[in-house]
């Protein structure tokens, strides 16, 4: 059984797969949409918000998400005559991705993954950052809009977990 601290908020409990060895911490909500799939030893911080949109959300073995961080899985568009979750369907434009977190990858505090991002294996996030394009393994990234700012040195192989 995954580590989950309460109270945390799932919504779609059936499309939200999470494996054994997770761990979740309190105030973290997940929402179910077309689907959430956590990885082994995943590590998700208090606060943090994962599947805005409710697209695809996928946070692959090893990877760590920080306190605060929000991964959106979809988001309403502009040229919808409205943009509130809360209007009827017909007046909406929602476009849903999927988002993959790779392995080892991790997210810092309050970070924002954009729908349809891919950070790549081992990519680390800084604090506050908004990724609106796929980060490439090993790289970290940083600011608003997030950029590269260095390299992450590759301390393992993804083969030997």
């Amino acid at each position: 059984m995954p580590e989950i601290y309460e109270p945390v908020i799932i919504l779609k409990q059936d499309m939200v797969k999470i494996a054994d060895t997770a761990r979740i911490d309190s105030f973290v909500k997940i929402e179910g949409g077309q689907g959430v799939n956590i990885g082994e030893y995943v590590h998700i911080c208090s606060f943090a918000h994962i599947n805005i949109g409710s697209g695809n959300v996928i946070l692959e073995d090893y990877s760590g998400v920080s306190s605060g961080a929000k991964i959106l899985g979809g988001s309403n568009k502009s040229d919808g005559k409205s943009m509130s979750a809360a209007a009827p369907a017909h007046m909406q434009v929602v476009e849903r991705k999927t988002t993959l977190l790779r392995e080892y990858a991790f997210l810092g505090v309050n970070s924002v993954v954009m729908p349809g991002v891919t950070i790549g294996i081992g990519a680390v996030i800084g604090a506050g950052a908004v990724v609106t394009n796929d980060v490439p393994d090993y790289e970290i990234w940083a600011g608003v809009p997030a950029k590269k700012i260095g390299d992450r040195k590759q301390a393992h192989s993804t083969k030997n977990k």
